[in-house]
């Protein structure tokens, strides 16, 4: 896999994730279909494959301020690696997990807003 599809895919998680402490199953079906948009030649088992290698990564983090501070990193450098039409793709993917849950917590919305000042994603 190449590193910006690896960073968007812990930067997904990590925010749908370490944003409110939790993650739905929807949240997980639009992770793993928000992926699939980015490899859309990939077989799914294949995008299955990654999202997989990219929680057990996730795992590995440690604690919560660790794993804000990867989708911090990761939005950093999707930022100096990607166009703006991807960024602002990458933005509005986040805003799309964030309301998934059916609840935006103040924490989920400061993050998300600081992570697409990041992208350079557009407000």
């Amino acid at each position: 896999m190449d590193a910006r599809l690896d960073a968007i895919a812990l930067l997904y998680l990590s925010f749908a994730h370490a944003s409110d402490g939790a993650l739905s199953a929807d949240e997980m079906r639009l992770l793993a279909a928000k992926l699939r948009v980015w490899q859309p030649d990939a077989a799914l088992e294949s995008v299955g494959d990654h999202l997989r290698a990219t929680v057990d990564r996730y795992k590995k983090l440690g604690d919560r301020d660790a794993k804000i501070a990867e989708a911090r990193r990761c939005a950093a450098s999707l930022a100096g690696s990607t166009d703006a039409p991807a960024r602002a793709h990458i933005a509005d993917d986040l805003r799309e997990l964030a309301t998934v849950d059916g609840a935006v917590t103040d924490e989920e919305s400061a993050l998300l807003a600081e992570l697409v000042a990041t992208l350079g994603g557009g407000g």
